[in-house]
């Protein structure tokens, strides 16, 4: 009966190995870091979060975003055009000061255009989900989701 117990502490310890270890890569998303997925396409933003509120463009608002792999960025904030840098280094994103132009914007378009270009200055960290480009803050929060249109 001694030589049974030793057996059956590392059959259990193996056990209790494998267990807690698929619950860990169970538990994980389908985030992916694969930042040439990002670069060369024009992503639609489709939610926007600033604080406690949630912006959603709607036609004919648009608000994009273009990465090259040189670390230039460009697109729309929703009623003009925005021009920049960013850096980018496995899961982290940061954009430079960004420029852009000066057309007047109208009702839901200013608002837009308003909250994207804070939300740039808030944007630490990026992660593909389900198709989408997530940019989120330094506590792991949303604050831009992108999506790719169909080829």
């Amino acid at each position: 009966m001694r030589r049974i117990k030793p057996i059956m502490f590392s059959s259990m310890a193996m056990a209790t190995a494998l267990l807690v270890s698929a619950c860990n890569t169970t538990g994980q998303s389908t985030m992916t870091a694969d930042w040439s997925s990002v670069v060369g396409k024009e992503w639609q933003l489709t939610i926007l979060t600033d604080g406690n509120k949630t912006l959603t463009p709607t036609a004919p608002i648009k608000a994009s975003a273009n990465f090259t792999e040189d670390g230039k960025v460009n697109g729309i904030s929703g009623c003009n055009n925005y021009f920049g840098t960013y850096s980018q280094d496995a899961g982290k994103l940061t954009f430079s000061p960004l420029g852009a132009t000066r057309k007047m914007c109208f009702g839901d378009a200013m608002d837009i255009e308003n909250t994207f270009n804070s939300a740039t200055t808030l944007v630490t960290a990026w992660q593909l989900d389900g198709g989408n480009l997530v940019l989120n803050d330094a506590s792991g929060k949303p604050v831009m989701t992108f999506t790719s249109p169909a080829p």
